[in-house]
């Protein structure tokens, strides 16, 4: 029967999905390089994914504590402390009950669903299309 005495905290490198394993590096790593380990339970491919491309923490235990057979059991999607957030996926639905805020530094663009409104600041907005560039409104004001 397999034994999980020891946990460690890692990060999810590389995933082969040919044969389900992980390259996972974790604290104390006595082979001071990546090891492949395999997945512990039921994640979606887009959870795997997520960890990789953002570095995210994860809880890493081992087959009869041998520190040279990692299980990803574990993902920790706690971002509050990172300095990059990245999302990939075919569509990304955001959504806000009253607004929804977009913010960096002192830019920002603001959706307000009770008037339908889009507030954009900042000290310099630029915009392009390569086609077709419209601008529709009931009434348009240029300063």
């Amino acid at each position: 029967m397999e034994q999980f005495d020891i946990a460690r905290f890692g990060k999810i490198l590389a995933v082969n999905k040919k044969n389900d394993t992980l390259k996972i590096d974790f604290e104390g790593n006595p082979l001071n390089q990546p090891v492949w380990g395999k997945i512990g339970r039921l994640f979606h491919t887009e959870e795997i994914n997520l960890a990789i491309d953002n570095k995210l923490v994860c809880r890493i235990e081992f087959i009869s504590n041998d520190l040279t057979l990692p299980i990803l059991t574990d993902i920790y999607f706690s971002i509050f402390e990172e300095k990059e957030l990245r999302i990939k996926a075919g569509s990304i639905v955001l959504e806000g009950e009253e607004n929804l805020t977009l913010k960096s530094g002192t830019t920002s663009t603001v959706y307000h669903s009770k008037n339908g409104r889009v507030a954009t600041s900042a000290s310099h907005i630029s915009s392009e299309a390569e086609r077709t560039h419209k601008i529709k409104g009931k009434t348009i004001s240029l300063n």
